[in-house]
């Protein structure tokens, strides 16, 4: 599948593809100087098959796997089909050095494919484990079950029921030093700092999109997507979301929604401050051309959200961009009740 960034980047800017390809200032800390809009640049996956892979990551994260052609298709178009990201995942703190994956006698890591609450027919999230790259095929035909499994979109589309207990279930920090250096140098420490206070849902993940945003963090199953995190604020975040309701803050939107949706989300939970993760509803949005309006449901109540999508003068959005690029940014109004 490919990796979108989720970011609204439009043409102009190349892809990150190594870490050093300029010097100081990084693009978080231009983006942070310039107060870059984090609003609407969640990534769109709707599903997640997240692969446990301590060393070797490559820029794109399904190449670090080591699968022949065949079964590298076989993954990438069951992860296409059912609208899913192939991500790596490691714990923080990890060792220098490791044994490559299918090296005789290693030991079997996880894997784990994690469904949106709202499409599910099954369970959200499945664990398996693998040794071999052929191991992870069977996490391919789980993905493969979904998408053919899956029935009509589910109306009202909902932001997600939330972290149950009070307990997160991952915590996934991008940390991707190959694909941006600023994934390493702020991320790496931001998963340090939430695996001290969540040790068994923390870890660290390949490329999530929005290089500049980080240190990034993904909420899984809930959805919920935040950046510009540094170690004191990212616990202040987590502890405010597995409470119920998100630091608005921080958030960049919801995994999976387009950017209108994820802006009328984002504005209604400014307008109603300490209304809970998966309140609101998407009923319906109609748009022309940049212009949208966003209906959106909480309870018995509806509400009318318009967003306009506006283009951002060109920018360094990624370290290794040889180019400045375009992003779009959605821009909410008012948030009306609707009689």
């Amino acid at each position: 599948m490919s990796a979108d960034a989720g970011d609204g980047s439009a043409a102009g800017g190349a892809p990150a593809t190594s870490a050093g390809a300029r010097s100081e200032p990084r693009c978080s800390d231009l983006a942070r100087r310039r107060g870059d809009p984090l609003v609407g640049t969640a990534p769109p996956a709707r599903r997640w098959l997240l692969v446990e892979l301590e060393s070797r990551w490559l820029p794109t994260a399904v190449d670090s796997l080591g699968l022949d052609p065949s079964a590298r298709e076989d993954l990438t178009r069951a992860a296409a089909r059912a609208r899913a990201r192939i991500m790596l995942i490691r714990r923080p703190g990890r060792p220098a050095a490791h044994e490559p994956a299918s090296a005789p006698g290693a030991r079997r890591r996880a894997w784990c494919v994690v469904d949106d609450p709202v499409l599910a027919r099954g369970p959200v999230t499945t664990w398996g484990t693998w040794t071999t790259p052929g191991d992870l095929l069977e996490a391919g035909r789980l993905l493969q079950a979904q998408a053919t499994s899956e029935s009509a979109p589910v109306e009202p589309v909902r932001a997600g029921p939330g972290t149950s207990a009070g307990t997160p279930s991952l915590l996934l920090v991008c940390a991707h030093g190959r694909h941006d250096v600023c994934c390493a140098t702020r991320g790496r420490p931001v998963a340090a700092e939430l695996r001290r206070a969540w040790p068994e849902a923390t870890w660290e993940c390949s490329h999530t999109g929005g290089d500049r945003f980080a240190a990034n963090l993904i909420v899984l199953p809930d959805g919920a997507c935040y950046g510009g995190l540094d170690p004191d604020s990212a616990v202040q975040v987590v502890q405010r979301h597995v409470a119920g309701s998100p630091d608005t803050a921080y958030l960049r939107g919801r995994t999976g929604w387009s950017r209108p949706a994820q802006a009328a989300l984002l504005a209604a939970h400014r307008a109603m401050p300490g209304s809970a993760w998966g309140a609101f509803a998407v009923k319906d949005v109609t748009s022309s051309g940049p212009q949208h309006m966003v209906y959106l449901s909480a309870g018995q109540a509806t509400f009318a959200v318009p967003v306009t999508e506006q283009a951002r003068d060109a920018e360094r959005i990624t370290c290794a961009a040889t180019a400045d690029g375009r992003v779009v940014v959605p821009v909410a109004g008012e948030v009306q009740l609707l009689p």
